[in-house]
């Protein structure tokens, strides 16, 4: 079983490294690590779980990403039974390769796969009913960067603008904003070689973060790129 954690505890979720398993743990106490919450069975690290996300309601989500039994799942309160998410448009052939749960928690941001090609979506979050009964759906699913031939990474920066990392056809790697509609924000970022993943807070005053060649960097307003420290490769904010 695990380990008993109060209701008014901060918490952190990890997957392990090889994807397999997903665990939560308080990190305001000395608790044991819990059991696994989720377990999946792919065969390889890319098939298996992806990175969680929490949502404003402290709900933790996390895809299982093993083409068998492709599956989004949610935690309630991060530490509850897992609940698997109605996804009428989520089968064998596409894959949840990075989600990001907006802070009001009604939103949710995709990399989804298909045939080789990943793509930006945005889901709405619906909740009917109420307690252990409650159905969770994931619908009306709308591609928000159609002219982008590839994308890697996504964070949302605030209520209704992401930052994407992605690659145009026939272009070069750029770090974007983009409003949920699909739309260019105006705010111009300054080039970065090798961005491997980006990370950016709701509070629009906080840095812009970037896993690079460099290591992990930060993009304050008004100054360019920064070292942070000389090594990492996810940076994430909460959510």
């Amino acid at each position: 079983m695990p380990a008993p954690v109060a209701r008014d505890e901060k918490l952190a979720a990890a997957v392990s490294e090889n994807g397999r398993s997903l665990r939560v743990a308080s990190i305001e106490s000395d608790n044991d690590l819990s059991e696994p919450l989720v377990t999946s069975r792919g065969s390889h690290p890319g098939n298996r779980l992806s990175a969680p996300s929490w949502d404003g309601r402290n709900d933790l989500w996390v895809a299982d990403r093993n083409p068998a039994a492709p599956r989004l799942l949610v935690l309630r309160g991060g530490t509850g039974e897992p609940v698997t998410v109605h996804t009428p448009w989520l089968d064998s052939d596409v894959r949840i390769d990075e989600l990001r749960l907006s802070e009001d928690g009604v939103r949710i941001a995709l990399r989804l796969t298909r045939n080789g090609k990943t793509t930006l979506h945005i889901g709405r979050v619906e909740r009917q009913g109420s307690g252990d009964s409650q159905k969770v759906s994931v619908v009306d699913i709308q591609s928000i960067a159609p002219r982008m031939e590839s994308v890697t990474s996504v964070s949302w920066a605030g209520p209704s603008r992401l930052i994407v990392l992605g690659k145009q056809a026939g272009g070069v790697q750029q770090v974007r904003y983009l409003q949920t509609d699909g739309s260019a924000s105006a705010a111009v970022i300054p080039g970065l070689n090798q961005v491997k993943s980006v990370a950016a807070a709701s509070d629009e005053r906080a840095p812009l973060v970037a896993a690079a060649d460099d290591g992990i960097v930060r993009l304050q307003s008004g100054v360019n790129w920064q070292p942070m420290v000389e090594k990492g490769t996810s940076p994430v904010y909460p959510g």
